[in-house]
């Protein structure tokens, strides 16, 4: 299965990469490489690997070294990455930051 990160991941990401350098650029760098393949092949692999985190919009949550949450939806033959959080923020916050409506967190961007 394809596995697509959205907009809203890429920026989850990065704010990880940017705390992470500023212990070290290289672990940070690790750390990128290492989820980006986790996310990859495990759930390109096994799209339904992840808990049903809420069902009634399809989102799946996915553990990543026991505390990076990857939340994901499966769309036909796509996965969703819809966010990725440190386990130590509170998730609940983020989200209603960056809200949970599901088909305007995959549709492509006008950038």
């Amino acid at each position: 299965m394809k596995v697509f990160l959205t907009q809203t991941a890429e920026d989850c990401l990065w704010t990880i990469w940017d705390h992470d350098r500023l212990y070290s650029e290289a672990l940070a760098e690790a750390f990128q490489r290492d989820i980006d393949r986790f996310i990859r092949n495990a759930i390109g692999a096994n799209p339904e690997i992840g808990h049903l985190w809420h069902a009634p919009r399809g989102i799946r949550r996915l553990i990543f070294r026991r505390r990076h949450n990857i939340f994901y939806t499966l769309r036909a033959d796509v996965a969703f990455v819809l966010f990725v959080f440190d386990g130590r923020m509170d998730i609940n916050q983020q989200i209603a930051e960056s809200g949970l409506d599901v088909d305007a967190l995959i549709a492509p961007s006008d950038d």
